[in-house]
């Protein structure tokens, strides 16, 4: 459904999703949507200072598995103590109102893996 209405750019292969990362939390888009936020993170980032984390829709990973590619939801790099969105939900998926909400629930889940798994705080807007 939203995988075939997205026009950004950015893109990841299915197989990156499924085999080189791990949901480290998940919840709904909205009270409105039936899809649901899964807040990923790479595998092969091992150090606390190059953790990536993929934001991906459950629709889209679905209907992904038919055209190989998937386009994420977000992206979110942590260099250093602070956490920049690499790639928005906001241009990625315009079409959905991406609220200030849903910005503020990916932020805090990838805040406390980053304190349970490194000891770190992180800032986030």
């Amino acid at each position: 459904m939203l995988h075939e209405q997205a026009k950004a750019k950015n893109q990841r292969s299915v197989q990156t999703i499924r085999d080189n990362t791990a949901v480290i939390d998940s919840f709904a888009l909205s009270s409105l949507s039936p899809d649901t936020v899964e807040v990923r993170r790479m595998l092969s980032r091992t150090q606390k200072d190059s953790q990536h984390f993929i934001v991906t829709l459950k629709s889209d990973l679905n209907c992904a598995v038919h055209t190989t590619v998937v386009k994420p939801f977000a992206e979110i790099a942590v260099r250093g103590e602070k956490l920049r969105f690499t790639v928005k939900p906001r241009n990625q998926y315009p079409e959905l109102h991406v609220s200030d909400d849903i910005l503020l629930m990916i932020e805090q889940s990838v805040t406390r893996f980053m304190e349970s798994n490194f000891a770190t705080h992180i800032s986030y807007s």
